[in-house]
């Protein structure tokens, strides 16, 4: 499998910015799991399938810190190209929800919104 990959330092918190050029899997995992990964063994990590545009992932402890983009499989490689940034943390920013995520994980990203937006809402009002 052909994929694109940089590691980096994560503090807690922080937004981790990955711009993709097409549809494809975007894992975020640790140095420990980048290592099983690249062996072909089995590995955790956050992420899954993304459409073109921009994914962000909430750093969700310190760590040293993997980005992957899979280039499509051997068998249908595609052609992907990706940008990746370290964002300060924001408290209104939440990790992009995948498309092949399990609709629990969905729904639970919902209602973080609905939140998060009448929060904002509040913050206004005050202001």
């Amino acid at each position: 499998m052909r994929f694109l990959h940089v590691k980096f330092p994560g503090k807690k918190k922080e937004i981790v910015e990955v711009a993709i050029s097409h549809q494809a899997r975007v894992k975020f995992m640790t140095a420990r799991e980048f290592k099983l990964y690249s062996n072909s063994r089995t590995h955790t990590f956050f992420g899954g399938t993304f459409k073109k545009g921009t994914v962000r992932f909430v750093v969700p402890f310190d760590s040293v810190w993997t980005v992957v983009v899979e280039k499509g499989t051997a068998s249908a490689p595609v052609d992907v190209t990706a940008r990746c940034s370290v964002l300060p943390p924001d408290r209104d920013a939440l990790s992009t929800v995948a498309l092949d995520a399990p609709a629990h994980v969905r729904a639970i990203q919902a209602n973080d919104q609905q939140q998060v937006e009448a929060l904002s809402e509040d913050d206004q009002g005050q202001g």
